[in-house]
């Protein structure tokens, strides 16, 4: 009876052991796996009293310039309507593909190509009466003056009209809805793209966004913005150009937090748990 009675007692001694080994091992994995959330505002350098204001100097944004392979939106009006009929009969569909990409449900998205004067690979456009017009490293407005110019010679007073129709923005990385996206306005903002593409994640970082743009020559520059900091707003980085490409760098936690290092995670712990299990048994004989 006194060798049960040790027994019994040895059992509960090495329940209560386990169940402290337990509840230890759990506090620890709910402590390494909560931590300070981060700061996620913009501007972290700005003070948070309203009575302070803080004046910033941006950069003018640069003109885009035409390259091969752009699409134009070029409209011509005078005081012939028949004219005005086939003056603008080039702006129609072109076959230079669709912009596509998937939104933050893994749901593939696509946007089609407005019409437009497709740019050849020399960089010009042909046009009614006028017939090839180089646009290459031009402007719109410049497109615009070399159009007129030439159309007034069949047409008085001309209004020309000349639009990027592919101004195209890639965000990809740490957003809700990565893709790339045609954007209507010709001096988008770092900000714009951000928020077209349904703003940073909370494991995206602000303040290393990765930059991609197309330099002349077939080159490309990359440079990081701070969006922490208003000095990303006289960067002269933070209007852009058509076929730019943003990168937002995911954070460590996010890095830790895939499948790979959750299964690394869960293997220890049940290495942990096996082996106190296999220590109360011992000690339990």
């Amino acid at each position: 009876m006194p060798r049960e009675i040790k027994k019994l007692r040895m059992f509960q001694t090495g329940s209560r052991f386990l169940t402290y080994c337990l509840t230890f091992a759990l506090v620890l994995f709910i402590l390494a796996s909560c931590k300070p959330p981060q700061r996620t505002a913009y501007f972290q350098d700005v003070p948070d009293s309203i009575s302070v204001k803080k004046i910033l100097q941006t950069v003018p944004p640069e003109a885009a310039v035409v390259h091969p392979d752009d699409v134009l939106n070029i409209t011509i009006q005078t005081l012939d309507p028949s004219a005005n009929t086939i003056l603008n009969q080039g702006n129609l569909p072109v076959n230079s593909g669709a912009v596509s990409g998937v939104d933050n449900n893994n749901n593939s998205t696509t946007q089609a190509v407005i019409a437009g004067y497709l740019v050849n690979k020399e960089g010009y456009v042909h046009l009614p009466y006028i017939g090839d017009v180089l646009v290459k490293e031009l402007t719109t407005d410049q497109i615009k003056s070399v159009i007129a110019q030439k159309i007034s010679v069949y047409f008085k007073d001309p209004v020309v009209n000349v639009r990027f129709t592919n101004f195209k923005i890639t965000v990809l990385g740490e957003v809700r809805n990565p893709t790339t996206f045609l954007v209507p306005n010709e001096n988008p903002t770092i900000f714009d793209a951000i928020g077209l593409a349904g703003d940073i994640t909370l494991y995206g970082r602000r303040d290393n966004v990765m930059l991609i743009r197309s330099e002349a020559g077939g080159k490309r520059s990359i440079v990081r913005v701070n969006l922490d900091s208003t000095s990303a707003i006289a960067s002269p980085y933070f209007y852009l150009k058509p076929n730019d490409v943003l990168y937002v760098e995911p954070t460590p936690d996010r890095v830790a937090s895939t499948s790979e290092y959750r299964t690394r995670d869960i293997a220890i712990i049940a290495s942990a748990l096996s082996l106190m299990i296999v220590i109360v048994a011992r000690l339990t004989q």
